[in-house]
């Protein structure tokens, strides 16, 4: 029998003229409550920080904390940094990549691509994710034939980390192509346990086929498509985008502890609104799932 606790969070938006999100105390009190909770090691699901050079410190404070910490890449990664630069900043030799910690396998994927559907594939960089949207979001074949290898090969069951979803269409563009592999990984070793992804700022769990999919909440806000103008005046001058959030008062992190008896219990985080100000209070239509300020406890056995 084996046992692996950690710490997940994600889409922190690192980027202080345009979200007021006080990432380096977000992400502190992050890292202060996976030490509290025995977390051997925390990951974030995407969207860290949209510039690398202005977020060198926030880096340095994940990095140099004494417990060791992930990054997945999300799509804002490459707001104003290119690819080669991310890869830098936070000192990784690819965008996809696996470690394994107390008999599991935690497999990181790297959706970051554009497809131009003539088997051409291209990595997001330097804002180009906007350029692109009907191409974007994708798996390259490369990456694809990788997962098979590392998953179906995996001594330990698998943890599958990504930005946007898996579980449902309008994530990752060939989602059936990971599918498929986590099917054929279910009498392995190897098989796929959990798929952890952000991106949607959204508190979301669902079971498929005995395979458990965390859709987790943002550590700082969600982005609304109308301008609010609920906040104290004065912010709206310093932050650019303020209006198109609404934050969270609390910084959103789970701790998740997965046994190889099929248990996983997630330990989510209360919290609320900054000043009471919630999405249905803005002029903006009901969100795919609800706009909550909030990660739930789940405990599951799959």
């Amino acid at each position: 029998m084996s046992k692996v606790r950690f710490t997940a969070f994600s889409d922190l938006h690192h980027h202080p003229v345009w979200f007021k999100c006080d990432a380096p105390e977000r992400l502190e009190s992050i890292q202060n409550r996976a030490a509290k909770d025995g977390s051997e090691f925390l990951i974030h699901m995407g969207d860290f920080c949209h510039h690398v050079p202005v977020a060198r410190e926030l880096i340095k404070q994940y990095r140099d904390f004494n417990i060791p910490g992930y990054h997945v890449f999300g799509n804002h990664e490459f707001d104003l940094n290119s690819y080669e630069e991310a890869l830098e900043g936070y000192g990784l030799s690819c965008g996809y990549y696996y470690f394994d910690c107390n008999g599991f396998r935690f497999v990181i994927i790297d959706e970051n691509y554009f497809s131009d559907f003539r088997g051409i594939y291209f990595h997001y960089s330097e804002r180009n994710y906007f350029d692109h949207p009907k191409g974007r979001d994708w798996i390259n074949p490369e990456q694809i034939t990788w997962l098979r290898e590392t998953i179906l090969g995996s001594p330990f069951p698998c943890i599958l980390c990504s930005h946007a979803t898996l579980e449902y269409e309008g994530g990752i563009k060939n989602r059936d192509k990971v599918l498929e592999i986590i099917r054929e990984s279910r009498n392995l070793p190897g098989r796929v346990m959990l798929c952890i992804n952000g991106h949607y700022h959204r508190d979301n769990f669902n079971v498929i086929d005995d395979v458990a999919y965390l859709d987790l909440n943002s550590a700082s806000f969600d982005w609304i498509p109308n301008p609010h103008f609920l906040y104290p005046a004065e912010w709206y001058q310093e932050i650019e985008g303020l209006g198109n959030q609404v934050i969270f008062k609390d910084p959103l992190s789970a701790t998740i502890t997965i046994d190889s008896d099929g248990t996983i219990d997630i330990a989510g985080a209360p919290g609320e609104f900054l000043f009471g100000i919630s999405r249905e209070m803005t002029n903006n239509s009901p969100s795919r799932r609800p706009c909550t300020p909030c990660i739930l406890d789940r405990k599951v056995r799959i």
